[in-house]
């Protein structure tokens, strides 16, 4: 498992194509969002605490969406490339494997998003003089986002097993904006419940508050008060459904040879 994340992380951390992606994508969202000011949802920017759940809030929006499009061809490269077999007569254990790939595919996939959010913590921690900025950055990004994208990498790794790597990326975008992203009065979405990967039960429930139900929304049973509990329950939840999501990789994957 070890020899296969390093080899799966360097091969995709060095794709020019992710970084390029990344930073486009990231160049629209700093023009458009108020990502340098960091005065988003009336919190206090000059609390690096709040600046950094600012700044989470307004990358969580878009880049997600790259990452898993990014991850999308990665699992079925082997097959692509006809090297499956070779792999498959290898000692090496094919969960193991499988565990491997993943986890380098997505701490690969995930470098770009962490390099510009530390980036944001940099400049931040030199223009108003808090250093403490990096270390909140550190902080909100494995309890804020990083539960999130370890359910997204291992969705993008069992959706293009049931459609073509270029549908499931319209799919997911799609998925996406309804998930997590569209306000709860506008129709049933999985938005603002434990089952979104934007990480608002862990940024109000360990650190913020004021986030809870919303009665004259659907689906309100999944938005529990944000507390450091319901937090917790939400980084379960992520984790829970990319376990999940792996096992029907694996499963898929000894149909496929039997």
């Amino acid at each position: 498992m070890t020899a296969t994340m390093r080899y799966e992380y360097l091969m995709q951390v060095r794709r020019p194509t992710l970084w390029l992606v990344y930073l486009l994508v990231f160049a629209v969202t700093a023009a458009t969002l108020p990502f340098w000011s960091l005065d988003l949802g009336g919190r206090d920017p000059g609390d690096p605490r709040s600046a950094m759940l600012s700044a989470a809030d307004i990358l969580i929006a878009v880049l997600p969406m790259v990452y898993g499009c990014m991850i999308a061809d990665r699992p079925g490269r082997d097959r692509a490339l006809g090297v499956d077999g070779v792999l498959s007569a290898i000692p090496a254990g094919r969960t193991g494997r499988l565990l491997g790939k993943y986890l380098g595919v997505c701490a690969a996939t995930a470098t770009p998003f962490l390099a510009i959010f530390l980036g944001r913590a940099a400049g931040y921690a030199v223009i108003e003089g808090e250093a403490a900025a990096l270390g909140w950055s550190l902080v909100v990004f494995l309890s804020v986002i990083a539960p999130g994208l370890a359910f997204l990498g291992a969705l993008a790794f069992a959706g293009p097993l049931l459609v073509p790597p270029l549908l499931f990326r319209v799919l997911f975008v799609a998925y996406w904006f309804w998930g997590n992203l569209i306000p709860v009065t506008m129709m049933p979405t999985l938005s603002h419940t434990v089952l979104s990967a934007t990480g608002e039960y862990a940024a109000r429930g360990w650190f913020e508050g004021g986030f809870g139900p919303r009665p004259e929304a659907a689906l309100d049973v999944l938005r529990p008060e944000a507390t450091p509990l319901s937090a917790a329950l939400w980084v379960g939840v992520m984790i829970a459904l990319a376990a999940a999501m792996l096992v029907l990789v694996r499963l898929h994957a000894i149909r496929s040879e039997s």
